[in-house]
């Protein structure tokens, strides 16, 4: 029949095929699209790893930058190390320009690889060992005769690959980064640094590897392949000594607990604490970008090639820093170790919740031999979700009755044996807890929320000695970085310090 083909009508099969071309072309400017947009993500995490990590590392084991704030480091952070690190960056728009010869770009490539690996393995030899190493010193002519020569080379062969994509420097200049870097991390090491030469290596490794992902950032666009294999191995390979440092004094001091040191603006914490974390979310999110961007086009997720998602990094990181978190801030602890000179004989604390609140009242009895007897009485008033609440304190004498009252209980049988009760945080919405303590023996908990009923005399004395008169209060600020969440009884019984909530007993480091 005339106008129609194959029983179609031929204007609705031309619209047809109009409408599936439109289709098609539409589909291939969105992949192209999201082409672009997955490489310019990648390259913009690589920088951002390469960056913050490089400001962790540079201040984490250096003596000279350790109490000092971000504004007094960074001109010397942009110039010892933000300088080359845009070399890095620049470098392969030299390296892979269509003007370069294949033999002559595996040569260079080959020349620094063999570079690099000859810094890393003869960086602990110079490095360790402790105290002998003649660079340690930020001072000595190899420093400033290091940075007057090769920085300025670096920034003009920079400047000049990134606007005329071309210099005669640059081949020089790779060549000189990897002395430079070794100098550089000889020269800002912390005398005191204690290694062992493994992990000397990996700690130069680490100093190395924000080179290697600015390098990555600026090759996505020439070699995808190859950016993210290197961005892959240089995230992976500073990730070991960002562990060891962590995990070889974590019970008394990690990166999360340092924001729980009291009456501290977060300003004044030392720079590493505040870059460690970030650190290390985007060296996993790095991690995760490049295994994601080197896995074949064929695996896709919803239509869409797997290798072109970000998400999923995204997710991973975060739950790192989750497990993280989890693992390092629990219990509450303040770093360092404080030994307190005298510690109460009995002390007895009172918690209720109300919802988000805590109303938390804690009464510490102190007398010796001597004669000497005291009342020590320390509260706050905090909420949950609140990251610095104020503690009040104050003292007061103690009658010869209650002095009486308190010796007593303190040296009765049913308050002396060692029995333990399980303490845990109140977390019903409405909840009290008594907690009870005499010296020598464990604490024992009273709480709704484990269904005990604590003894009538001891609610009667906790309200005769919150009754006794006392002297002015003072205030100071006590910061959980849980919001909350991690400050228990034992904190509020005074068991602060890392060195009162954990202890080694043969088989490690335990906190409890």
């Amino acid at each position: 029949m005339a106008g129609f083909r194959d029983g179609v009508p031929a204007p609705r099969k031309f619209l047809t095929l109009a409408s599936s071309l439109l289709v098609r072309q539409k589909i291939g400017h969105l992949s192209i699209i999201i082409i672009v947009q997955s490489k310019t993500s990648s390259a913009l995490i690589y920088l951002l790893a390469a960056s913050v990590t490089s400001v962790f590392v540079f201040a984490r084991d250096n003596l000279n930058l350790g109490g000092r704030t971000w504004s007094d480091v960074l001109p010397l952070w942009l110039v010892l190390l933000g300088i080359p690190l845009l070399f890095a960056f620049a470098y392969p728009r030299y390296l892979f320009g269509s003007s370069f010869q294949q033999n002559h770009r595996n040569l260079v490539l080959f020349l620094n690889a063999l570079l690099a690996a000859v810094a890393i393995f003869l960086f602990p030899l110079l490095a360790l060992p402790v105290g002998r190493n003649s660079f340690l010193l930020i001072d000595s002519l190899a420093f400033p005769i290091g940075v007057i020569i090769v920085v300025p080379l670096l920034f003009v062969a920079a400047l000049s690959l990134l606007f005329r994509q071309r210099s005669s420097l640059a081949t020089f200049a790779s060549i000189l980064l990897w002395p430079y870097f070794f100098l550089l991390a000889l020269c800002t090491l912390d005398r005191f640094f204690i290694a062992t030469p493994l992990w000397t290596a990996f700690y130069f490794l680490c100093f190395l590897s924000p080179a290697f992902l600015a390098f990555a950032a600026g090759a996505i666009a020439y070699r995808p392949a190859l950016a993210h294999s290197i961005a892959l191995l240089s995230s992976l390979g500073s990730l070991p000594w960002i562990y060891w440092t962590e995990s070889r004094s974590f019970a008394l001091e990690n990166s999360w607990i340092i924001f729980n040191l009291p009456g501290r603006d977060l300003r004044y914490l030392p720079l590493y604490a505040r870059f460690s974390i970030p650190a290390v979310a985007l060296l996993a999110l790095a991690t995760v970008v490049a295994i994601l961007r080197l896995l074949p086009v064929q695996w896709q997720l919803r239509r869409l090639p797997l290798s072109d998602r970000t998400w999923p990094a995204v997710a991973a990181s975060f739950l790192v820093l989750a497990l993280w978190f989890a693992q390092s801030v629990m219990p509450y602890r303040i770093p360092g170790a404080v030994d307190y000179s005298d510690w109460p004989v009995l002390q007895i604390l009172h918690v209720e919740k109300r919802g988000l609140q805590f109303h938390e009242t804690c009464l510490n009895v102190y007398y010796r031999r001597d004669g000497y007897s005291a009342l020590g009485v320390s509260a706050n008033d905090r909420r949950l979700f609140q990251y610095r609440f104020s503690q009040r304190h104050s003292t007061g004498e103690l009658t010869p009755a209650l002095l009486q009252r308190a010796r007593a209980m303190a040296q009765s049988l049913d308050y002396t044996k060692n029995e333990w009760t399980p303490l845990k945080p109140l977390r019903a919405w409405n909840a009290e807890g008594w907690y009870f303590r005499v010296e020598g023996s464990h604490l024992l908990s009273y709480t709704t929320e484990n269904g005990a009923t604590p003894p009538p005399e001891v609610v009667a004395l906790f309200h005769d000695l919150e009754a006794t008169p006392r002297s002015s209060e003072t205030h100071s600020d006590l910061e959980d970085v849980c919001l909350g969440f991690c400050y228990d009884p034992k904190a509020g019984l005074g068991y602060l310090y890392s060195n009162h909530r954990c202890f080694n007993d043969g088989h490690g480091t335990h906190c409890e």
